[in-house]
Parts: C-alpha cells; structure tokens; sequence
C-alpha cells in the first residue's frame, strides 16, 4: 500500500468520519473498488473500530435494484458507514435507499462513488477543517449574491442567478452525526435560478471513457445555456458532443440545468480526469438533470451530467473569490483563523 493511499484513508476514516476505538462500522464496495476498501478496511481496524465489509457482487446479480437486506441489517448496527462502489446503471434506486437510512439511524456516512487510488492520494490528503471554514465563507457570500459571473481564460463566460427560495448547501467533508458526503469533497451548491451564457468545459465530462486530460484540454466542450436550458454543445474529443446530446434528447429534462456548485478544495490544483475528485477543484461547475435531491425545485429529471472547467475564475457582486483555480491568498488567510 503506497503510503499517501493510506494516508488518504487514515484522512477519511479519523478526520472526516471521526471513527474511533468501539465505533460499529459498516462497509460497502464492489469488485473494481476491493483496493480502496481494503485500505480502508485496515485503518477502521487499526482505530480499534469493528467493521461489517460488504462486497455488493457477492450478494446478488448486478445491477443491483433494492439494498441487500444484510446491509441494511448491519446499517442499523452501526455509527458510520462507507460506500465506495463503481455504479452500474440502474442502481441509483438502492443508493438512494441507502442515504434514506443515514438521518433516521444518526449516521455518519461517507460515499465514495467511483474513487480511484489517484484520488485517494490527492484529494482525500486535504485539510478538511480549513475547506469546511472556506465553505462557511463562500456560503455567506452566495446568501447574498446580486450578480454571479464565471469566466476562464479558454471562453467561459457566465452569468448565475440564484433563487432566494432555494436552500444553499454546504459539503465540506466533515461528517457529522445523521449525515452524509461524498468524498472527496469541497463544494457548496444550489440550484439555480438562472444560467446564461458559454461554459467550456476542459476539466472533467460526464462520460464512461477515461479522456486524457491533455487531450480535453486541447479540444474542449463548449456549452452554450439560456435561461438555464442547454441550447448548443459542440467540440470535445471524437463523438462525445453528439453521445451527450443523445443522453440529453431521451432524457426528461436533462438539458435543464440542476445544479450549480463552487470548488472549495483548496488545496486540489489541477484536473486528474477523475469526476470523484475534480468537481471540487476552485471555481465553478453545473449539472443538467436531476436538481439537488433535498432541495426545493419543483421539476425532476431522469439523470444528471455533471461538467468541470479547469482554472476557472468566479467573481461575486465584483469581488474576485477565484482567480484561474486559485483563492484569492485574503479568503484563504480567513480560513486560518
């Protein structure tokens, strides 16, 4: 196990989950996720926690509809929990069934939807009591935001209005008692009330094939929205533009934008082509579909596409939050604090 892989498990197993000595752990993977779970396994020991291991291909045929019932049996034995799978489509209904259990057992759960070694040994390494103190800030600036703009030096261009009425959410990593967070983490997010404007996406796209990211740098995507409805998609690496407005066009609302987020991680520099960590990188990012689950949006979707920019710039009311992937070094220093 190279030592920055159990560094980053040691991370989320004491810092966020806060998992200690007689704490009743359960722990979900799958077949292509047995190498993080094994180090995670290792550090639930080693805090002298016990651990209930899962692995979903063992206990029925994928893809997985319903929880397995001696999951949900060993969910009730427990104080927290751990979900690292890579998802296969039509399992989105016992996931959700899953965090249906987090609030009412009082929880501490972690979902570690598609994490790979790499980001284990970056992202899962940040000081995630800082990137929490960041999220309170950013939170505090988007209450009260009038005029949200992102831009990039590769032709991003974006206006954002926010709906008063729509809650804005903060995911810092740092679980607590009946919750739950993906992780990695480092985002605060809503769902818009408006989106206008170009989005080029050179960072992370939704899509089952590994682009290289140099590749999608060179050739980006570049998304056009009005009124927060997808109307023009074009670029990007072979057919990816066409397979993502096919996704679009069979979908129900899919080409209507569900979520808006800002990147808090910090200490993240650069895309590593990993959807699991990217979207936290500083700046701004969207979804089309699915709006954010708790929220109070009055529509739904069949699915969510997720898209991420690389050293993206946001600004609020005129003050510059990030520049090119970077807070600015006065936010920062208030996360010290």
């Amino acid at each position: 196990m190279p030592a920055a892989l159990r560094r980053g498990a040691r991370n989320a197993v004491r810092s966020c989950l806060s998992i200690g000595a007689g704490d009743v752990v359960t722990l979900v993977c799958d077949n292509a996720s047995l190498g993080i779970a094994a180090v995670l396994f290792a550090e639930i020991e080693d805090v002298g926690a016990r651990c209930h291991a899962f692995i979903l291909e063992r206990r029925a045929t994928r893809p997985i509809k319903g929880l397995p019932p001696e999951i949900g049996m060993a969910l009730k034995l427990s104080k927290a929990s751990i979900y690292t799978v890579h998802p296969k489509d039509g399992e989105y209904e016992h996931r959700k069934e899953l965090i249906g259990m987090v609030a009412p057992l009082k929880l501490r759960h972690a979902h570690m939807i598609r994490i790979t070694e790499d980001a284990m040994m970056q992202g899962m390494l940040s000081d995630y009591r800082r990137v929490a103190k960041l999220n309170a800030i950013v939170k505090q600036r988007l209450e009260r935001a009038k005029e949200i703009r992102v831009t990039s030096a590769s032709g991003t261009d974006m206006r954002v209005a926010l709906d008063p009425s729509e809650p804005i959410y903060s995911a810092a990593g740092v679980i607590a008692k009946g919750e739950w967070a993906n992780l990695p983490n480092g985002e605060v997010y809503t769902v818009p009330l408006g989106v206008d404007g170009v989005y080029v996406c050179d960072g992370t796209v939704p899509s089952e094939e590994k682009f290289d990211r140099v590749e999608l740098s060179r050739r980006p995507l570049r998304i056009e929205v009005t009124g927060s409805r997808l109307t023009k998609i074009e670029g990007g690496p072979g057919k990816l533009a066409a397979e993502i407005l096919a996704t679009v066009h069979a979908g129900k609302n899919v080409d209507r934008i569900g979520m808006f987020a800002v990147g808090t991680n910090f200490e993240l520099l650069m895309p590593i082509g990993d959807a699991s960590q990217d979207m936290f990188i500083p700046g701004a990012y969207f979804s089309l579909g699915r709006p954010v689950a708790t929220g109070n949006a009055a529509w739904t979707s069949t699915c969510q596409l997720s898209f991420s920019g690389r050293k993206t710039s946001l600004s609020i009311d005129g003050e510059a939050l990030v520049d090119a992937g970077r807070y600015s070094p006065r936010i920062l220093e208030m996360t010290r604090e």
